[in-house]
């Protein structure tokens, strides 16, 4: 079968968004099927590896109007045939595509979360309406978002999985000092980091690794200074993602604090299960609540709130015996809920099912 993704990046390109199409394009690849990628690729970007962009259509982007990139040749691209469309939203250019193409082959959508411009409600509804499926991570997910509403009898949850053997082969911390913590992700507001910070304070045995950028970073620094937290964390920025297991090594457990359902799923909870690290996260109710298993694979604490926070980083960082436990609960989880085996063979089942009912198509194999 002939697959095409409608995505907004690919690796190496950071974020939850473009590892889960990377893991879905080779995984279907893997298993015989011709794949090809669409996305955007900044104007000025590091060269990519041959493997790497060998079926992935890159669309230039000369910049962005309203969080849209100028790609007009993403749209040229996206034309393509192929037997199935799976379109990865939110993507404004992508959404577009997928209404102008004139082959009608059965469409797939991935809902990643709404979209930011509430003014391209009309344009969502347009996609959901045409999709022959529509696919959420968490069960959370169809009940938080609005843009799903009206089209619940057409969601189906397949929770997203990853590569757990990348991940299996990190070995315990072992290094000198007082424990780590681990931070992954975008510095933004809603990621809940400031809070992070500032229970930090409050446990003085411990140390951090912050690896990710984003616009809160420069408050944030200014934020640790303040707190004389600065010989206690330490500042990686934007990390290339072949290399984050190293970040990982050098953790005793990962801290997701955020603070708002902008935090959908947290794709980094599964690779530091996988890891066999201790997760602690907050208790925002988006798919975070299904990954993390408060007691077995890690702690949860109330939203914005430093102390509780504290106290959950400090009962970790004092009990090796504890972390070792849940890392082992969090590995096996990974394996038996979260692969990427799994993934890959449920979202086929999805196109055999649509493909079936548009009639048009040979069955996937």
């Amino acid at each position: 079968m002939h697959i095409l993704h409608l995505a907004k990046y690919y690796w190496p390109h950071s974020g939850g968004m473009a590892r889960v199409v990377q893991g879905l394009a080779q995984g279907e690849a893997a298993k015989g099927h011709r794949v090809e990628v669409v996305a955007i690729e900044p104007f000025v970007s590091p060269l990519r590896p041959p493997q790497a962009r060998k079926a992935v259509l890159k669309a230039v982007s000369f910049g962005s109007v309203a969080s849209t990139d100028l790609a007009p040749g993403y749209l040229f691209k996206a034309w393509r045939g192929a037997d199935l469309i799976h379109l990865h939203h939110p993507h404004t250019l992508a959404d577009v595509a997928s209404l102008l193409r004139l082959n009608r082959a059965p469409l797939v959508v991935t809902h990643h979360g709404d979209n930011r411009r509430t003014n391209a409600i009309w344009l969502t509804r347009a996609v959901l309406r045409r999709a022959s499926a529509i696919v959420v991570p968490s069960r959370a997910h169809i009940a938080l978002s609005k843009e799903l509403t009206g089209f619940e009898s057409k969601v189906e949850v397949i929770p997203f999985g990853i590569d757990e053997r990348r991940w299996a082969a990190v070995p315990p911390r072992t290094g000198p000092g007082p424990a780590r913590a681990l931070f992954i992700g975008r510095l933004e507001r809603y990621k809940g980091v400031d809070v992070l910070l500032r229970a930090l304070e409050q446990a003085p045995d411990v140390s951090l690794d912050i690896v990710g950028g984003g616009p809160d970073g420069p408050r944030l620094k200014t934020l640790a200074q303040a707190l004389a937290l600065t010989d206690r964390v330490r500042w990686f920025g934007e990390w290339p993602d072949e290399d984050l297991p190293r970040r990982m090594a050098d953790a005793d457990f990962l801290v997701l604090p955020s603070v708002t359902v902008d935090e959908m799923f947290g794709l980094v909870l599964l690779e530091a299960m996988a890891a066999g690290r201790p997760i602690i996260t907050t208790a925002v109710p988006s798919g975070v609540r299904e990954v993390n298993v408060p007691g077995e694979t890690g702690l949860e604490v109330p939203i914005r709130d430093p102390h509780s926070l504290a106290e959950a980083i400090n009962t970790l960082a004092a009990d090796p015996g504890l972390r070792a436990r849940m890392g082992e609960v969090g590995r096996s989880m990974v394996r038996e809920r979260y692969s990427l085996e799994m993934m890959v063979e449920r979202y086929l089942e999805v196109y055999r099912k649509v493909s079936v009912v548009s009639g048009d198509h040979g069955p996937v194999v």
